[in-house]
């Protein structure tokens, strides 16, 4: 009978141990943020000189945690996977820029926590400005956003730095809000 009542009870108190060790695991966020990017549009053509018109919508199961974007020069043509489409330019010498040979490419990297916490948000910004002696050309535009578990994802689009003048028309809207 001593037997049967020690089986019992290492039976129960396994089970209590068991069960403690694999309760939480069903909470876990696995799922990453969604980001639906509205500015710049795919194959924008954006002025030196001029600030950008960045435009989001960000989305998560639970919390958002931060948002980084980084612009950085595509004269190689490289690409960041899947959906990235890379249009090749072909460049004549008689159109030969040497001016914009001197110039340097512009670079942007920053991380913005404003968001944190939040289960989504709306992103509407003019903070970035393109240098007025960037060089011109194509550039990628990503965006990558982290929620609070870790999760992330990103948004890549191609753009062009122009002269003064030459870019897409701007957007209308008021910034009052």
């Amino acid at each position: 009978m001593k037997t049967i009542i020690y089986i019992a009870f290492y039976s129960i108190l396994s089970s209590l141990f068991l069960t403690s060790c694999t309760s939480g695991d069903d909470n876990v966020d696995t799922e990453p943020p969604v980001i639906i990017l509205n500015a710049p549009v795919e194959g924008a053509k954006l002025e030196a000189g001029k600030d950008i018109h960045f435009d989001m919508d960000l989305t998560d199961n639970v919390a958002l945690g931060t948002y980084n974007v980084d612009i950085h020069d595509n004269f190689d043509g490289h690409t960041h996977g899947k959906g990235v489409s890379i249009q090749s330019i072909e460049v004549r010498h008689d159109d030969h820029d040497h001016e914009n040979d001197s110039r340097k490419a512009f670079k942007f990297n920053r991380t913005w926590d404003d968001i944190f916490g939040k289960k989504n948000d709306h992103v509407h910004q003019h903070d970035i400005v393109i240098d007025k002696d960037a060089k011109r050309g194509n550039y990628h535009f990503v965006v990558k956003v982290v929620d609070k578990a870790g999760n992330q994802s990103m948004v890549f689009r191609n753009i062009e730095i122009v002269d003064p003048g030459q870019g897409d028309s701007g957007h209308d809207h008021d910034h009052a809000h």
